[in-house]
């Protein structure tokens, strides 16, 4: 080989699909495979609110500061708390890459979000996989097996989605309280991530306020429905924030993704009511699947 990439780029076990063998969904099919969002008067909301986007904004280099403003204003945080990424997958990416070098160890749930575990590989992390265990309440991961790992291996980096998937587990607001201390006390990065917020409602993003050790991500693609845009961000300690701000590329995302989530953080209420409706719609898939049998 002639040339010379990162040691985790030679790792046989790291793979990615290849682009090139993708094809577009079929719009007479039910997908369910990524949790999209399909939610028909949302949808439609959403096309009124392109339709009345500019031009121009296609022509020009994002400027977001607006969106910072009115999304912190959202998330009641301060501005200097936000980042905007290419959804909460970018989120992900770039604490890793603000925070993990060749050799740390990683703590990730299994089974869990597929991209945890090839970041793990990407950025040459020593990875320490915490398994589901079976209860009659699903699977379950107790928070003193989460608190001991953490004692034990101190690692640079832990990652718990709240709530998980594809297991559907939540840890509660208490559990990750004393997950974080454990962390501040070992110098460790607990990274939260709330993609399906608001369907689950609890968040921890206030704490942000007061640790340096969490940060939250968060994405526009579940429950605003956006997915195709590639649109989310993180929340963290105006401190910790700083340091991720020196690995933001040159433009977080696209101005037509920026100008798209100013006008549509004006219809809050309109998000809100699309989950009451996908909440209600899952149990009756559910009711109507085991009446036919499964």
């Amino acid at each position: 080989m002639n040339i010379r990439p990162r040691r985790s780029l030679i790792n046989s076990k790291l793979l990615r699909p290849n682009a090139l063998n993708s094809t577009p969904r079929s719009t007479d099919q039910l997908w369910l495979d990524k949790n999209e969002n399909l939610d028909p008067i949302l949808m439609e909301l959403s096309h009124e609110v392109l339709r009345n986007i500019p031009p121009l904004t296609l022509a020009t280099y994002p400027e977001a500061g607006r969106l910072y403003l009115k999304l912190a204003k959202w998330v009641g945080v301060v501005a200097e708390s936000l980042l905007l990424t290419p959804g909460s997958d970018g989120a992900i990416r770039l604490v890793f890459e603000s925070f993990v070098e060749h050799g740390d160890k990683v703590i990730i749930t299994t089974p869990t979000f597929a991209m945890y575990t090839v970041y793990s590989q990407m950025f040459g992390a020593k990875l320490i996989e915490l398994h589901y265990e079976s209860s009659e309440d699903g699977p379950k991961l107790k928070v003193e097996t989460i608190k001991n790992s953490v004692k034990k291996f101190r690692p640079k980096l832990i990652c718990l989605p709240n709530p998980d998937s594809p297991t559907g587990s939540v840890l509660s607001q208490r559990e990750i309280r004393d997950v974080l201390d454990v962390c501040e006390l070992n110098q460790t990065v607990l990274l939260v991530d709330e993609a399906y917020h608001p369907f689950y409602e609890p968040t921890v993003v206030s704490w942000t306020s007061s640790s340096r050790n969490l940060i939250v991500a968060r994405t526009f693609a579940k429950a605003w429905g956006n997915a195709g845009l590639r649109i989310g961000y993180v929340v963290s300690h105006p401190e910790t924030a700083e340091l991720l701000h020196k690995m933001r590329p040159m433009y977080e995302t696209s101005t037509l993704a920026v100008e798209f989530m100013f006008r549509m953080l004006d219809h809050v209420k309109d998000m809100e009511q699309a989950v009451s409706r996908i909440k209600k719609a899952k149990f009756y898939f559910q009711h109507e699947m085991q009446r036919i049998g499964f």
